[in-house]
């Protein structure tokens, strides 16, 4: 089999997605520790069987719906790999919106202590920590060990020590700092909503916010007053708004703005205090 055989049988095998060709490049880049660009100008070398059978066992599993990013270990978010595996949500374009908003707004009040729910795979974080011309002192937590894992491996290869990461539920382990900014992009998918296939593989406790969906979002809310938060940054379902609107009124704060994803969906909210 050579180079272009075996992209030939990646097509075919996943005609079902919507860019078969492209995932079959990535996958045999992966399989073969090569780039795009070797692959086209290879086109008719010959593979050595244990590529091959690595390959068409990526393959395999992309045609069972599991996610490419799970497949290959890496996910791109504001132009840079991170590390990814099946312990960790995958990223989504919508929460490069909440990094560009926690930069602006940690510009202009002087922020320098934040809080993360929910760390995952570290993304956010790590990014606010890389674009803030601001020397930040960052605490994230998560009760999932791999989701932790996941953070700890991306913090080590962007070097952003600046983070601390606590095994904790909310902001439990807190007893001693004062946050200037918490944020989160929390579970707020309701239990009983069915998902496509490929959401299967992601974790469900990152995915799932309870009966209604909204529970966990209404439990960091109360968690950022209890914690005197100034400011709490906040991803949602985009049919959430209302119920967020009418939850915090019954809360002390001094504002409260929504913003959209680049669909024009309700994404999430900022609510200073």
């Amino acid at each position: 089999m050579t180079i272009k055989d075996a992209l030939n049988f990646g097509f075919d095998s996943l005609g079902q997605f919507e860019r078969p060709l492209l995932e079959s490049e990535i996958l045999l880049s992966f399989a073969l520790n090569k780039d795009r660009i070797y692959l086209h100008t290879n086109y008719n070398k010959k593979l050595e069987n244990f590529y091959i059978q690595l390959y068409k066992s990526f393959i395999q599993k992309r045609k069972n719906h599991e996610p490419i990013e799970y497949i290959t270990n890496s996910v791109s978010f504001y132009g840079y790999d991170f590390y990814i595996s099946n312990g960790a949500l995958i990223p989504r374009p919508e929460s490069e919106i909440l990094v560009y908003i926690a930069i602006d707004l940690i510009s202009k009040h002087d922020i320098k202590n934040i809080a993360e729910i929910g760390i995952g795979s570290g993304i956010l974080s790590i990014m606010i920590s890389k674009l803030s011309d601001k020397q930040l002192n960052i605490h994230a937590s998560d009760i999932s060990p791999e989701a932790l894992f996941n953070a700890y491996v991306n913090i080590q290869r962007f070097k952003t020590h600046n983070i601390t990461l606590h095994k904790s539920n909310l902001l439990d382990f807190n007893k001693e700092y004062k946050f200037d900014l918490i944020i989160s992009n929390p579970p707020y998918i309701k239990n009983d909503e069915i998902l496509p296939k490929e959401l299967s593989f992601e974790p469900q406790k990152a995915l799932f916010g309870g009966n209604i969906g909204d529970e966990i979002l209404k439990e960091i809310i109360k968690v950022s007053i209890k914690q005197q938060a100034r400011f709490l940054l906040c991803e949602m379902g985009y049919d959430q708004k209302e119920q967020i609107s009418n939850f915090i009124k019954g809360y002390k704060h001094k504002k409260i703005e929504f913003y959209k994803d680049l669909a024009g969906l309700d994404r999430g909210f900022l609510i200073e205090f």
